[in-house]
C-alpha cells in the first residue's frame, strides 16, 4: 500500500512539473517593436532577437548594425552585463523569476532599479512593462510598456 501512495505522489508531481513547464510562453524568436501599442518614455528600443536554452534566455538587440547580448537566466540566479558609461563602466546585474507566466526580471545599477514583466499577450503579441525607480530620488518612478510583434 505504501508503495503505491509513493508511486500515485511521484506521478502527481511529475504531472505537476510538466504542466508547469508547459505553461511558460515562448519567446523565442525575433521581435519588432509596435509603435502603435506602445507607450514607453525614453523610445521604442531595438528589434529584439531572443533565443531559450533550457534555464538561459539570450536576448541580441540591434540597432544601426550595433548588436548588445544581454542574459537572463531564468531560475533565479543574477546574471551580469557591463556597459560603458559617462564615467566609465556600469555593471548591471539581472535577476529574473516566474510568476505564473510572466517572467519578471529585476535589473540594476548604481542610479536606477528596474522591475520588466515579460509575457506573451492572447494575439500572440510580446509585451514587455518596465517600472524605472531612481535610486537617488526615493519615492520617483516612472512606467513604459512596449509591445512587440513577432517576425514571419
Amino acid at each position: 500500500m505504501q508503495m503505491k501512495r509513493a508511486i500515485l505522489a511521484a506521478l502527481a508531481i511529475a504531472f505537476v512539473a510538466g504542466v508547469s513547464a508547459q505553461n511558460k510562453p515562448e519567446f523565442t524568436g525575433t521581435w519588432k517593436p509596435d509603435p502603435a501599442r506602445s507607450k514607453t518614455i525614453g523610445g521604442l528600443g531595438p528589434t529584439q532577437t531572443i533565443t531559450v536554452e533550457g534555464s538561459k534566455m539570450t536576448m541580441l538587440n540591434t540597432t544601426a548594425g550595433n548588436t548588445s547580448t544581454t542574459v537572463y537566466l531564468l531560475d533565479g540566479t543574477p546574471s551580469t552585463k557591463t556597459l560603458e558609461g559617462a564615467n566609465g563602466p556600469v555593471r548591471i546585474v539581472y535577476t529574473s523569476k516566474w510568476e505564473g507566466d510572466v517572467l519578471v526580471t529585476t535589473w540594476s545599477n548604481p542610479t536606477i532599479t528596474n522591475v520588466e514583466r515579460r509575457s506573451i499577450q492572447d494575439d500572440g503579441t510580446m509585451k514587455v512593462e518596465v517600472t524605472h525607480n531612481y535610486n537617488k530620488e526615493p519615492g520617483k518612478s516612472e512606467s513604459s510598456t512596449r509591445v512587440f510583434n513577432k517576425a514571419k
